[in-house]
């Protein structure tokens, strides 16, 4: 395989995306396009970026940031990265996943700007992807590495996204775009990722726009009582495709756990069991129960999601836990009544 640059055949422009919130002004900090220069397949294993202004000043030419890397499993196939232009909005992160969908996610330290998304795609993978974001700074003309962010998708059931994570991104030993070597970096994410099966502690999840309004909604509903509404929104937590819904264990724990935001899932469990969806509220109570024993009300909601499922046994026991946990603490008067019945 030879290591040259082939000639430009024809440029891919990809102009900024620029999403406006009520009351918001973006000012794109002046990129025009990112363009491409396609290479026939095989024939090399190197792709030039380039990046320039609306004034034509080039900020962006390097030979490293998109190599085309030799599948190690599919002959003729090609792994690397694709690369798009965004521009973002304070506090939410613009993720894109393996089936190329776009979610908006909450991330409180996120800038506006214009970014440069760097997404990785391997051939064969139907599980994740990373998406690497580099941050447009006008002083210095410069994209410097912002954030690293791991992509899971449901292998499982409806290839949908399950989760993204933030990873550190002073691991990938990279500043900027300048000092980028797609082909290296490539590598380490490779294994960042079998690292994060092992200890997901190395990261933290962000939670998309959509779940967090959606769960208000769906405690706002709860609250006022409105039970067909609750049904209805707490639905559209689930999962499933055309072969129908996917199997809780399959899902519910890597999409709705959040370990930072415990009281967070815990609620939503919660929710799960008023609107009906009692495996569901089983799968992602168990799972708070196991990780953090300490979360108290977790073993009353378990139990109840158990009780409604017939499974008497197993509710009796997290009844008894839930108790046990209480009278220790000294707030047995705060027991509801059900939970004398049952345990």
């Amino acid at each position: 395989m030879t290591n040259k640059l082939k000639a430009f055949i024809f440029p891919l422009a990809l102009t900024l995306v620029s999403p406006v919130t009520l009351g918001e002004t973006l000012r794109p900090e002046g990129l025009l396009s990112l363009r491409e220069l396609p290479i026939e397949e095989g024939s090399a294993d190197i792709q030039r970026l380039q990046i320039t202004d609306r004034s034509g000043m080039v900020l962006v030419d390097t030979d490293k940031a998109l190599p085309l890397i030799e599948n190690e499993y599919s002959p003729n196939s090609y792994d690397g990265y694709t690369a798009k232009l965004l521009a973002e909005r304070q506090t939410k992160i613009t993720a894109i996943d393996l089936q190329g969908e776009r979610y908006d996610l909450l991330s409180p330290s996120t800038r506006s700007g214009d970014y440069l998304l760097l997404i990785t795609r391997e051939e064969g993978n139907g599980a994740y992807n990373f998406n690497l974001r580099f941050r447009y700074d006008a002083t210095a003309k410069s994209f410097d590495l912002n954030q690293v962010l791991l992509n899971e998708n449901n292998s499982e059931c409806d290839h949908s996204l399950l989760s993204t994570y933030s990873i550190d991104r002073k691991i990938l030993g990279v500043i900027s775009i300048a000092n980028f070597d797609g082909r290296r970096v490539f590598g380490v994410l490779k294994e960042l990722r079998l690292a994060h099966q092992t200890s997901g502690n190395m990261a933290e999840k962000l939670m998309p726009e959509t779940v967090a309004s959606n769960f208000d909604a769906a405690l706002k509903a709860y609250k006022v009582g409105d039970a067909q509404a609750l049904k209805t929104l707490v639905g559209y937590f689930l999962s499933g495709d055309e072969d129908g819904d996917c199997e809780p264990g399959n899902y519910i724990v890597e999409k709705y756990y959040f370990p930072q935001k415990v009281g967070w899932s815990n609620d939503l469990g919660f929710l799960f069991e008023q609107a009906g969806h009692y495996p569901e509220a089983v799968e992602l109570l168990q799972h708070i129960t196991r990780k953090h024993p300490d979360r108290v009300v977790a073993y009353l909601n378990l139990a109840d999601a158990y009780w409604a499922l017939g499974e008497r046994e197993q509710a009796r026991q997290a009844y008894g836990q839930y108790h046990e946990k209480m009278t220790a603490a000294q707030k047995q008067a705060r027991i509801p009544p059900r939970v004398l019945e049952r345990k």
